[in-house]
C-alpha cells in the first residue's frame, strides 16, 4: 500500500509537471494511464474537508429561497393552479411576470413535489378550486363569448378560427383565420368587433388559451370597460355557445375535408357566417335568425308569423287542439344558469 502511495505521489507530481508546460489534467492522465477522477479526488484530498454537493452549492445565478417561495405561490394561485408548470410560467411571462426559467421552475416543482399531474392536489377534480362562471344576457351586446378552432389547411397545415358571438342573439360579431394564435390577432379581432357593433359588451367569456389570458387581451378589455369571464380548466360546458357554433361550421354540408389555402379558408368562413347570421334559423332562437333576434326585427317576424297560422287554423280549426300561439325569441341567455335563488351571477 505504501509503495502504491509512493507511485501515485509521483504521477501526481508529474501531471503537476506537465499542467504548468501546458497540458489539460485529461491529457495528462491520459499520458500516464491515469483516470483523471483519481487526480480530482486527490485534489479534493488536498483541500481538506468534505466536498459540498453541486445542487447545495452557492452559485451566484441561483435562485434564492424568497424568489422560490414567490414563484411556488403564484403558480399555487388559483389563476394557475390547474395549469400545467410549463403553460402557467408562459402565461405569467406573458402577463409581465417571470420569477426564474423555465427549466428553473421544473427543477423547483419538482422538488415539492408538484411537477406532475397538478389537478390531483384539488382532490381529484377537472375544475380545481376556480368557481363557476355564472352570466347572464337578457339583450343583445351585454354577454359575449369566443374561442379559437382548428380548421384543416393544406398539407400538414392547421388554421386558426377566432370567432366572437353574441350569447344573446347568437349573432357571430367577429371572426378571422390565420395560421397562428397569437395575442395580438385576438386584440385585433376583439376592436374590430366593438367598433363593427358600435357597442362594447359588459361581459366577455372565454376558455383559458394563451390569447384569451394574455396581458395583451386583459389590457385591451380594461381600456373598453369589458369584465372578462373565464370557463373553469377542462370543462367546455362552461363555453357551450361557441362550441355549439364551431360544431354547426364543421358539420354543415359546405364545409370542405380541408381547405387549399388560407384564403380559402377566408372566404368560406365570410360567406358561411353572413349566411349563419341573416338565413339560419336557430332552433335555440325558436327558429329566429341570430340577425333578427340581434336587431330586434324578430318581433316583427313574431307577428307575421302569428297571422299566418291564424289564418291556417281559420280555414283548419279541425287540424288543431288549440289555437295556435307563435312564442317570440327567449328573453334571457345563460351560461351556467344557477338553480338556486340565492347563488350570486355575473349579470351582465
Amino acid at each position: 500500500m505504501a509503495e502504491e502511495a509512493r507511485r501515485r505521489d509521483v504521477l501526481f507530481g508529474v501531471i503537476a509537471a506537465l499542467q504548468t508546460v501546458g497540458f489539460g489534467i485529461r491529457r495528462a492522465c491520459l499520458l500516464l494511464g491515469l483516470s483523471h477522477e483519481t487526480w480530482y479526488r486527490h485534489r479534493r484530498g488536498e483541500r481538506g474537508g468534505k466536498t459540498i454537493a453541486q445542487r447545495d452549492r452557492a452559485y451566484p445565478n441561483r435562485i434564492s429561497p424568497e424568489e422560490e417561495q414567490k414563484l411556488l405561490l403564484r403558480i399555487n394561485d388559483e389563476e394557475y393552479a390547474g395549469l400545467s408548470v410549463t403553460q402557467a410560467v408562459r402565461r405569467m411571462a406573458d402577463a409581465g411576470e417571470i420569477y426564474c426559467s423555465l427549466a428553473s421552475a421544473h427543477r423547483i416543482m419538482v422538488r415539492h413535489g408538484q411537477n406532475g399531474d397538478r389537478r390531483r392536489r384539488s382532490g381529484g377534480t377537472a375544475t380545481g378550486s376556480r368557481s363557476k362562471p355564472v352570466c347572464q344576457a337578457t339583450a343583445a351586446n351585454q354577454l359575449w363569448s369566443w374561442d379559437i378552432t382548428m380548421l384543416r389547411g393544406p398539407g400538414k397545415q392547421q388554421l386558426k378560427l377566432y370567432t366572437i358571438i353574441d350569447v344573446f342573439s347568437r349573432k357571430v360579431m367577429g371572426h378571422r383565420v390565420e395560421h397562428v394564435e397569437t395575442s395580438a390577432f385576438a386584440r385585433e379581432l376583439i376592436q374590430h368587433a366593438v367598433t363593427a357593433a358600435k357597442a362594447a359588451p359588459q361581459v366577455l367569456h372565454a376558455d383559458n388559451g394563451g390569447p384569451m389570458r394574455s396581458a395583451t387581451t386583459w389590457e385591451l378589455l380594461r381600456t373598453l370597460g369589458i369584465r372578462a369571464s373565464h370557463s373553469r380548466p377542462r370543462v367546455s360546458n362552461d363555453n357551450p355557445y361557441i362550441e355549439s357554433l364551431f360544431k354547426t361550421v364543421k358539420y354543415s354540408l359546405e364545409f370542405p375535408e380541408r381547405f387549399e389555402s388560407l384564403d380559402h379558408a377566408r372566404q368560406f368562413t365570410q360567406w358561411f357566417f353572413e349566411d349563419y347570421n341573416n338565413h339560419r334559423l336557430h332552433s335555440g332562437l325558436n327558429w329566429f335568425s341570430p340577425a333578427s333576434v340581434h336587431d330586434g326585427t324578430a318581433n316583427l317576424i313574431r307577428q307575421r308569423r302569428q297571422q299566418t297560422h291564424e289564418a291556417y287554423y281559420r280555414r283548419h280549426p279541425e287540424r288543431f287542439r288549440n289555437q295556435p300561439t307563435i312564442p317570440g325569441p327567449p328573453p334571457e341567455a345563460w351560461i351556467n344558469q344557477p338553480t338556486q335563488t340565492n347563488e350570486l351571477s355575473q349579470t351582465a
